[in-house]
């Protein structure tokens, strides 16, 4: 898909800020960025997945390696 002259005239004068669009037929919201900006922030949300990820497993070990030390005192 190519964006329309409204868009781009749009992109233009916003400069580096997103352009909010609405479809006046289903009133649905979007948001025009552009490529570059658009993948800095999938790779910036998928390692804070994984981060997050890697937290909720560390919990779990810290929390089986606690519930072993009790259990096993010696």
């Amino acid at each position: 898909m190519t964006i329309t002259p409204e868009q781009r005239l749009a992109v233009t004068e916003a400069g580096d800020k997103p352009v909010e669009l609405a479809d006046p037929l289903t009133g649905v919201e979007y948001v025009l960025v552009r490529a570059e900006v658009y993948r800095k922030l999938q790779d910036l949300l998928a390692a804070d997945e994984a981060r997050r990820e890697e937290d909720a497993w560390s919990g779990i070990s810290r929390k089986a390696r606690d519930h072993w030390a009790r259990e096993n005192p010696y």
